[in-house]
């Protein structure tokens, strides 16, 4: 991984700026962010990429908000994007409650 995408990778406070350089990025390496960043924005934006491999990766990602992967799971085109967005929320809904949310 090269170092831009080792710096977004562990990036927590996102700017308008880091994300549209994010969007302007070669495919391979917007579905290689995908699979770790944190951003919600972005992420939104990336589940709506013309690369398949991008939004797969956005439908793997357990920082994906759920009304997107709720998407994902049921309008994406492609199957292998709805099943992965499926496996991420069975998993977000398997977790247990912490104590301080029952």
């Amino acid at each position: 991984m090269n170092g831009n995408l080792q710096f977004y990778t562990t990036l927590t406070d996102w700017t308008g700026w880091d994300e549209a350089a994010v969007l302007k990025m070669q495919h391979k390496e917007r579905a290689e962010l995908a699979k770790s960043i944190t951003c919600a924005g972005l992420l939104v934006d990336l589940s709506m990429d013309q690369h398949a491999e991008v939004r797969e990766n956005v439908a793997k990602n357990s920082f994906t908000p759920l009304t997107t992967l709720n998407r994902l799971a049921e309008e994406d085109l492609c199957i292998s994007i709805q099943n992965a967005a499926k496996e991420t929320l069975k998993a977000i809904h398997s977790q247990p409650i912490p104590k301080n949310f029952q």
